[in-house]
């Protein structure tokens, strides 16, 4: 480091000394993270949702004094599927809607609305994604215990017709599909997106090179994170399913909150105590 660099590192440390918070490390420039990453200080926590979904954990982990920085790893493609969902939303001749993410809710929000707002039973995996509809005027019929799609398909009241209607994303698992076989319902699977990886400039990959705690939302995320960067970091992520792959690839360490949520998610990354 130059001279320069020393004295803004210096200047930071001092700071935190004296009443850092996270806010300050958010504040930064690029250049001065990297500069405070070179010497071991302030190493922030990767936020790997798509853009502008990282808002929420962000604020939470600033709350606790855990600096934080977004690296979308995942980004959103509509597939050709997505136009058979109005038609089948209107035809109806099911009982239940599945959703399972805010994305597929905002997807199904859309299709709804080009059905011209039909009355349908809806049953969310989650607070989260019930709140992406409500805010839209549709409420979800039926939450589950725990935000899985293993439990929304075990608990999922049985109604007629039995046949449920399940847009999703091309790659999501077939569990759901399978636990309400078994209990008698069928399954309407509409694979409206999926999930790609999103592009990172040279300055991104550097970055990510350096990091030290990692946060996923999703099993594509973690599989983009180690793609691009390897396993040797801790891998801290929302749930069971994502901290599933995450251990499958290898990741050094891997934890997860009891329940799925976002501000257990945050807990779980403070908990570490690295800052």
């Amino acid at each position: 480091l130059s001279k320069t660099q020393w004295a803004f590192a210096l200047s930071f440390i001092l700071a935190r000394v004296a009443g850092w918070t996270a806010s300050t490390y958010n504040t930064l420039t690029p250049h001065q993270r990297i500069i405070l990453s070179e010497i071991g200080v302030a190493k922030p926590v990767f936020l790997t949702r798509e853009a502008g979904k990282n808002d929420k954990l962000r604020n939470l982990l600033e709350a606790r004094g855990v600096p934080s920085e977004e690296l979308p790893c995942i980004t959103f493609a509509r597939l050709p599927s997505f136009s058979e969902l109005p038609e089948a939303i209107t035809k109806g001749g099911f009982g239940w809607v599945l959703i399972t993410s805010p994305e597929a809710a905002r997807i199904f929000l859309e299709a709804w609305q080009q059905a011209d707002y039909p009355k349908v039973s809806v049953a969310c995996v989650g607070a989260a994604t019930a709140d992406a509809l409500q805010v839209a005027g549709l409420p979800s019929q039926f939450i589950p215990s725990m935000a899985t799609g293993k439990l929304l398909a075990q608990e999922l009241p049985f109604k007629e017709p039995s046949t449920v209607l399940y847009p999703c994303s091309a790659l999501a698992a077939r569990t759901i599909e399978k636990v309400l076989a078994a209990r008698g319902f069928q399954t309407r699977r509409l694979e409206t997106y999926t999930t790609v990886g999103k592009s990172w400039s040279s300055e991104e990959t550097r970055r990510a090179q350096e990091a030290h705690v990692v946060s996923f939302a999703s099993p594509s995320a973690v599989r983009v994170w180690q793609e691009r960067v390897g396993t040797d970091v801790i891998a801290v992520c929302i749930g069971e399913t994502s901290a599933r792959e995450a251990h499958e690839l290898g990741f050094k360490r891997v934890l997860y909150p009891n329940a799925p949520g976002v501000e257990a998610w945050a807990n779980q990354v403070a908990s570490l105590d690295l800052w």
